[in-house]
């Protein structure tokens, strides 16, 4: 069955060959002859300019580099740039842990009043005796 399909296919290259005349036409340079060349041609020219985008952003990398080299150079600087990031949010989340445990260990603890739970006219005041005195902390 395949070897049919093949056959039938060169038959009718042969027939559109005979009938059409292809004529080949050298392009000069920088010009495509074709969409196919086109298309790449456009794709290499956003690839290259991504590059030199990237050149600008990763310090160390020069024009003059190779592409493989600059990819290189690229990949190392983005590998320390992600190193930096989870140090530093390491860092971040020890600071944060410290200053919640001096929060806690530098806050007196105070009980509430009964009347301020209850919603008295004694909000934020303790009862010593006779004496009513302010406490320092309204709640």
């Amino acid at each position: 069955v395949d070897e049919k399909r093949c056959s039938s296919v060169r038959r009718s290259r042969k027939k559109a060959s005979d009938n059409d005349e292809v004529v080949h036409v050298r392009a000069r340079k920088g010009q495509a002859t074709d969409s196919h060349s086109a298309a790449e041609r456009v794709r290499r020219e956003k690839i290259n300019k991504k590059l030199r985008c990237l050149q600008e952003l990763v310090p160390g990398c020069h024009k003059s580099m190779g592409m493989a080299v600059m990819l290189e150079e690229i990949i190392n600087y983005v590998c320390s740039l992600q190193n930096q990031v989870e140090f530093l949010s390491m860092e971040l989340a020890a600071a944060a842990a410290a200053a919640n445990s001096v929060n806690l260990e530098t806050q007196p603890s105070r009980s509430i009043p009964r009347a301020s739970l209850q919603g008295g006219n004694l909000a934020g005041r303790e009862n010593y005796g006779d004496a009513t005195a302010s406490t320092a902390w309204s709640i």
